[in-house]
């Protein structure tokens, strides 16, 4: 009856060792390097990829702040001719007399310049946000 047991046992062993070989055949191996060698290469290809996205973000951004830098020079510009035209004019004398209705077109122009420049640099501002959290982050 031991033997019997003994032997039963020794079945039981030598079937679940031929189970553990069968699962570590060689022949899936090559499978998971293949497999393994994929991955790598898709990785590869989308580091590559997002290292091409953010070198294109990154110029976007500089060509915006170079853009942003130039509005500020002809804006500083436009307010320095009218200074000097202002300061030109002898003290005391009458401005030009200007149409009302020109006059109010100029100032819905203005403040729709204003209000245009205004969102412009807000989303300026977003953007380069973003970007630099996505830099940093």
């Amino acid at each position: 009856m031991g033997n019997e047991r003994l032997a039963r046992a020794l079945t039981r062993i030598e079937d679940a060792a031929a189970r553990l070989d069968r699962a570590a055949a060689p022949a899936a191996a090559p499978e998971r390097g293949e497999a393994d060698a994929a991955h790598t290469a898709e990785l590869d290809a989308l580091k590559s990829a997002h290292r091409s996205e953010i070198e294109d973000r990154d110029r976007r951004i500089a060509k915006l702040r170079a853009d942003l830098d130039d509005i500020g020079k002809l804006k500083d510009e436009e307010i320095a001719r009218l200074r000097a035209e202002l300061a030109e004019r002898p003290a005391g004398s009458p401005t030009p007399a200007i149409d009302e209705t020109e006059h109010k077109a100029l100032q819905e122009r203005c403040e729709r310049l204003e209000s245009a420049t205004k969102s412009a640099l807000s989303g300026l501002d977003t953007l380069i946000a973003t970007a630099e959290a996505q830099d940093h982050g």
